[in-house]
């Protein structure tokens, strides 16, 4: 099946804090299988994708592409046509996007997490849960993924709500390693460049390293010599990556 990431539809979710009261339009794209059918009971695998810096916006358009070039993984995830594609675009302003670095992307590791995420990436979780309370989603099969802003996005995310995901693969980001405790369950594959000169290669090897340390057996680390930030080229090359991915279940 020959598709790319332009047949994925163009939606806005309305996102509102229910603590707070703030309230903004989260712009996203989504991919259904050609069987999909709201009205059977076929439930789906599903990938939710958080992009980097350079992807941000409101054009619903960067995201599902990696600074404005092929989008491989999902790609590759379109071509089997059996799984839902969600990828949630935030604003440049750091307000909205999935970490409170203020573009520190020079940070790594965290020694914590805020007490509450950002407004962008709680209102990404808040997307994805209506996916995952629709009954569409098959829950033992719940995939997520993210590049340099959206690498630390995707282990915050992982952090906070270790319970909904079966796998990850979180590219150049960083984590919290002090709560590693909390991924022991999921199947995790890392990949960073080591001459990575935005987001420390550190904040792969930390949390790798602390997962292990956890009693972790589900996670991997990739580490690509000689490559610099943009990771995720040679990443979603890797042979089986798909495959890998597609074994995981909770």
């Amino acid at each position: 099946m020959a598709v790319n990431v332009d047949i994925m539809l163009k939606k806005v979710y309305a996102y509102q804090n229910e603590k707070t009261g703030e309230s903004f339009d989260l712009p996203y794209r989504v991919y259904y299988p050609s069987d999909y059918d709201a009205a059977n009971d076929k439930k789906y695998p599903i990938l939710f994708f958080l992009h980097g810096h350079g992807e941000c916006g409101t054009d619903n358009e960067l995201q599902i592409r990696v600074l404005q070039k092929e989008h491989r993984l999902i790609n590759m995830v379109l071509e089997r046509d059996d799984t839902i594609i969600v990828a949630p675009q935030c604003p440049c302003n750091f307000k909205y996007e999935w970490v409170p670095l203020n573009h520190a992307w020079g940070t790594g590791s965290r020694e914590a997490l805020t007490e509450e995420p950002t407004v962008g990436l709680a209102a990404a979780e808040a997307l994805l849960m209506s996916f995952l309370d629709g009954g569409k989603i098959d829950l033992s099969r719940v995939y997520s993924a993210g590049i340099s802003m959206g690498g630390y996005g995707t282990w915050e995310l992982i952090t906070r709500r270790p319970e909904l995901f079966a796998a990850s693969i979180p590219v150049c980001g960083a984590g919290v390693p002090s709560l590693a405790h909390r991924l022991t369950d999921i199947a995790i594959w890392a990949f960073h460049g080591d001459r990575d000169d935005t987001v420390p290669v550190s904040g792969s090897r930390d949390m790798y390293n602390a997962i292990l340390a956890a009693g972790g057996t589900k996670v991997k680390y990739t580490e690509l010599p000689g490559v610099w930030h943009d990771s995720w080229i040679k990443a979603y090359k890797t042979e089986g990556l798909v495959d890998w991915l597609y074994e995981q279940h909770k």
